[in-house]
């Protein structure tokens, strides 16, 4: 059986952080939006401007935070450091092939797929998922992509 579509995407410790903040993005926004909501309270209250500082302060530790945990979790699992990964598309599955194995995923299989500008996200699960880079795709793949669920 021929595929319809083939890509590849190499796991670059930029490709994982750009994935990571997808999946962190509304965690984050919450925290950030709470705690700087709190402190501004706080400042209002106490009349004690250090609580403004905190509260503009916060979005960047949080961001600053994320990212060593990001980057420590990419460098424990060594296994997927430049990873080349190709991708071949069929009408109800795909195929995830690298050096490690070969996996088969029906399409139906998928919890949701999420597209970025750069990027489209197949999740098997809420906090796990192959990473596609769009400008690796051919002719087609993004709108059939866009088609499956």
């Amino acid at each position: 059986m021929n595929y319809l579509y083939k890509t590849h995407c190499v796991y670059t410790f930029e490709e994982y952080k750009r994935f990571s903040w997808v999946l962190y993005k509304k965690a984050y926004v919450l925290f950030v939006v709470l705690f700087c909501s709190f402190m501004l309270i706080a400042a209002y209250v106490l009349k004690n401007t250090a609580f403004y500082i905190i509260a503009a302060a916060a979005p960047f530790i949080e961001a600053f935070i994320q990212n060593k945990k990001i980057k420590k979790t990419y460098l424990s699992n060594t296994v997927v450091h430049n990873l080349n990964i190709e991708f071949e598309f069929y009408d109800s599955f795909f195929v995830k092939k690298n050096e490690i194995g070969e996996t088969k995923i029906p399409y139906n299989k998928l919890n949701k797929i999420i597209e970025t500008k750069t990027n489209f996200y197949l999740m098997i699960a809420n906090n796990q998922g192959f990473m596609l880079v769009k400008n690796n795709f051919p002719e087609g793949l993004e709108d059939f992509l866009r088609n499956i669920k």
